[in-house]
């Protein structure tokens, strides 16, 4: 799928054989559109379709690995999923969810297109600079933006994403996730679209669920528990769980984290339905 500035994107979609709806997913920094496909698996046993794409600089689409010159740069690659959706859709109540730095694009996507959708899902999103991430970078992050703006930190620990070794394993030795830190101009533009993020909250109303990990180490969730009390609709929902690290899709409580998710998308099917 080309996006309006020549990105071919790769993409993925997943559909049970009579889908209810369908959430169009918009995957985090440095990973890849496949790692979802065992969420997809739950969603579609209970007949709700996923779709998704990899992010310009992630998994098989092409770009220097995380990189991105503004921040806005990656809503035109949620233009091209929304848009694919919406024809894989056919009618059906369509959801957008993000995870981590895809939370912040989806949160910023909502905020600029203004699109019709059934509800907003964010998970682990990165809304506010977690616990692990140097806080002299931070400060240095405008100025290192605009001189060295390919430069690239140090990784993190990936066992601060799970509790269970097998899920941090596997994120390792995943050939598609890029295990380099991300450039200076991206967690630049990052920190720019959390601030406009808290500031546009107040002006949303369409239904959200957020969900954190309260052991998260790389987005605070605090950022979600600020977005959560800020949102304009009263149609919102915050779940944090206890114990669990950056990715609670993939940490020891993921069957009940993905439950809980399924049963709001069905409520908000239903919602959708009697409109």
């Amino acid at each position: 799928m080309r996006t309006a500035d020549g990105f071919d994107l790769a993409a993925q979609a997943w559909l049970p054989p009579a889908p209810r709806a369908l959430v169009a997913l918009v995957h985090g920094i440095a990973e890849h559109g496949g790692r979802y496909a065992w969420l997809a698996a739950q969603a579609n046993a209970q007949g709700v379709g996923v779709v998704t794409v990899d992010l310009r600089g992630h998994g098989n689409s092409p770009g220097e690995r995380s990189y991105v010159e503004r921040f806005d740069d990656y809503l035109l690659d949620v233009d091209v999923l929304w848009a694919r959706a919406r024809e894989l859709a056919q009618g059906m109540p369509l959801f957008l969810m993000g995870h981590s730095m895809g939370g912040a694009i989806a949160l910023r996507w909502v905020a600029q297109r203004r699109q019709s959708m059934a509800g907003l899902i964010l998970s682990s999103a990165a809304l506010k600079i977690g616990g692990d991430v140097p806080r002299l970078l931070i400060g240095l992050a405008p100025l290192l933006s605009r001189w060295l703006p390919h430069l690239r930190g140090t990784r993190f620990d990936p066992a601060v994403i799970s509790r269970d070794p097998a899920a941090v394993a596997a994120y390792v030795n995943d050939p598609l996730v890029s295990l380099k830190a991300p450039p200076a101009r991206t967690g630049a533009e990052l920190l720019a679209a959390m601030e406009a993020n808290r500031a546009a909250a107040a002006g949303l109303d369409l239904p959200v669920y957020l969900f954190h990990g309260d052991a998260d180490r790389l987005t605070d969730p605090d950022g979600s528990r600020e977005i959560h009390a800020a949102w304009g609709g009263s149609d919102k929902t915050l779940r944090i769980w206890k114990g669990s690290r950056h990715e609670t899709l993939n940490d020891l409580d993921r069957d009940a984290v993905i439950a809980e998710l399924l049963d709001w998308v069905r409520a908000h099917v239903a919602n959708d339905a009697g409109k």
